[in-house]
């Protein structure tokens, strides 16, 4: 039975959320190291510093000596959520957090024709209910980490035509807790936690076609991770009854296989600049999110939580436009828009995404002739994400919405090296 005593006469809660921050990085994680662009334009053919390792590494070609890249990005959001439950209480949960990510790149040219590029990307998706909100025997709280290193080779085709070949060595974890309904009147709930961590490997193909001193054409694609991790799940705070009972049911000191997917995704973009030092750029990217898994849990072979929510594929668009202001400095506008991965009749409490728009500046300046310190402010804006869950005993079906959620978005870093080549 469910223990409705936690819930006030407001149903106010905390939450944390990094979700959305969570989806941008896990579609494609190497898109959001841009440089003198707002950080969320000149992804594909921009090729103008060492975040081409990460975001085209085809575009690694243009370099004529070694060159480093070294960032922090910094997401704080707030929001807040109103819902109802199937017997009328109200709830309200209210949000804002701090995430902080550092990243790194680094391309050096080898042998005749050959470039070397290393990249950091890192990704994943949380999210905190707390121990006492009405779906807590659905999930507490989880955490799905992506970590990758992506080592690169690009070489030139020709004059105009560059390609590059990565890797993507991936490390995964997977942290879940739920509350566990304890046997007996008035009991308090026990709890589960289940962890499980794992590697994989993918790989990435680039090109980087350069009509002319001015104009460009980038494309890259990165394939599908399947990783399936091992863990433990553990079952805690249990009273006598429900022990015996879990424990004959096998479920006691068991061994859990959690399958994930992270979709395969394609960037294309174009990079135009002009007689006085502006350009533009324009980017579209896909990702295959239709074939997405946040986890499937698996004891003894037996699944536990399944994910049978039908994902749509995601597409997004990006345009900047950056200028010097001075010798020493250039100044940039973007704007993004992604579409939404999921329908509102197909969207789940742990995962409510939604259509979003971003907006940025960014500024460079050139600090000595080997160093270029960049930094961006951007503001992003996600849809209200309404979400029906399913039926919780008593209480019924949840339901709710984003009343009001919001993300500025900062990145500080330092680009070292001399500039790509004209």
């Amino acid at each position: 039975m469910l223990n409705t005593n936690a819930l006030n006469s407001e149903g106010h809660k905390t939450m944390r959320r990094t979700l959305f921050i969570g989806l941008l990085l896990t579609v494609n994680s190497a898109a959001l190291a841009a440089g003198p662009h707002a950080a969320l334009t000149g992804f594909a053919a921009s090729a103008d510093d060492a975040s081409a390792a990460g975001k085209n590494p085809a575009g690694m070609t243009r370099f004529e000596s070694r060159v480093s890249r070294a960032q922090l990005m910094g997401f704080f959001s707030e929001s807040t959520w109103e819902g109802e439950l199937g017997n009328g209480t109200p709830y309200r949960l209210e949000d804002d957090g701090t995430t902080v990510i550092p990243s790194g790149n680094m391309v050096m040219p080898f042998g005749d024709n050959y470039w070397f590029g290393f990249a950091m990307l890192g990704g994943g998706f949380s999210e905190d209910y707390g121990s006492d909100w009405p779906g807590r025997y659905f999930v507490q709280d989880y955490d799905l980490l992506y970590l990758s290193a992506f080592p690169s080779i690009a070489t030139k085709v020709s004059d105009r035509l560059s390609i590059a070949g990565s890797l993507a060595i991936t490390y995964t974890s997977y942290e879940q807790n739920k509350a566990a309904i304890n046997i007996g009147p008035g009991e308090p709930d026990g709890s589960l936690n289940i962890e499980a961590d794992g590697f994989t490997v993918g790989f990435g193909l680039s090109a980087l076609y350069e009509f002319s001193e001015q104009t460009r054409f980038g494309i890259s694609y990165r394939s599908e991770l399947d990783p399936e991790l091992e863990g433990d799940a553990n079952f805690s705070d249990l009273n006598p009854t429900t022990e015996a009972l879990f424990e004959a049911a096998g479920l006691l000191g068991t061994n859990v296989d959690v399958k994930t997917r992270q979709p395969q995704s394609l960037l294309t973009g174009l990079y135009h600049e002009f007689g006085d030092g502006s350009n533009v750029t324009l980017d579209v990217m896909w990702a295959d999110f239709s074939e997405f898994k946040l986890s499937e849990i698996y004891i003894d072979d037996d699944q536990i939580t399944g994910s049978d929510v039908d994902y749509d594929d995601i597409f997004a668009v990006s345009v900047g436009y950056n200028w010097p202001i001075s010798d020493r400095t250039m100044v940039g506008v973007g704007f993004m828009y992604m579409d939404d991965a999921v329908s509102d009749e197909e969207r789940s409490m742990s995962m409510r995404i939604d259509s979003t728009w971003s907006a940025g500046v960014g500024v460079t300046w050139e600090w000595t002739d080997r160093r270029v310190v960049f930094a961006t402010l951007n503001y992003m804006k996600p849809g209200d994400a309404p979400v029906a869950s399913p039926a919780l005993g008593q209480l019924g079906s949840m339901t709710g919405q984003f009343a009001d959620r919001e993300t500025i978005w900062m990145q500080i870093g330092v680009n070292f090296g001399t500039d790509s080549s004209p």
